[in-house]
């Protein structure tokens, strides 16, 4: 009995830390504020690749751009996210959004050369295109946000609700032209 207690002890104190990622949701403003580009476009190229230390892996994404909604006009852009696959290694990193080609896709994106920009708050920075049932292109909102109460994370909340991706455009341009 001694030694299973020893033994438990023992593993208690020779036991690392765990750590957690926690992501804080953020408002839209914010989303918008913090971004130096939004653009909504299709994905034409995901290729993972090693970082230069070959510590992770990374996935470089090409984005055929339809619109861009906050930044400077450009036919296409790319952008990094931590995770994805290189050789015969995937690397999965909970809430960084995984894109496939084809995707239709909204990206809030921060970051200057000579890095890649990346989205802003990892997968709260990126918002999915779908055709609602009248073919209107429609943005779908993000799994979580910050709700009114302060402190509180609401799933599924109504205060967000599917938006045309004409309204989510202007919503985006209104926001950044505000002083």
């Amino acid at each position: 009995m001694r030694i299973a207690v020893a033994c438990l002890a023992l593993s208690l104190v020779a036991t690392p830390p765990l750590g957690a990622v926690t992501v804080l949701p953020a408002t839209f403003e914010e989303l918008v504020r913090e971004s130096v580009s939004v653009v909504h476009g299709r994905v034409a190229d995901v290729r993972g690749r090693w970082t230069a230390d070959r510590r992770t892996i990374e996935s470089v994404v090409t984005l055929e751009v339809a619109d861009v909604l906050k930044g400077t006009d450009v036919d296409a852009t790319t952008f990094v996210v931590p995770g994805g696959e290189a050789g015969d290694r995937i690397l999965v990193i909970p809430g960084a959004p995984v894109f496939r080609a084809g995707d239709d896709v909204v990206v809030f994106l921060r970051g200057r050369a000579p890095s890649l920009p990346q989205p802003v708050g990892l997968a709260l920075g990126v918002y999915r295109v779908a055709p609602g049932r009248d073919g209107v292109p429609r943005v779908i909102p993000t799994p979580i946000s910050a709700a009114s109460v302060a402190g509180r994370v609401s799933r599924g909340s109504v205060s967000r609700p599917v938006r045309t991706l004409a309204a989510f455009s202007a919503d985006v341009r209104a926001i950044e032209a505000r002083p």
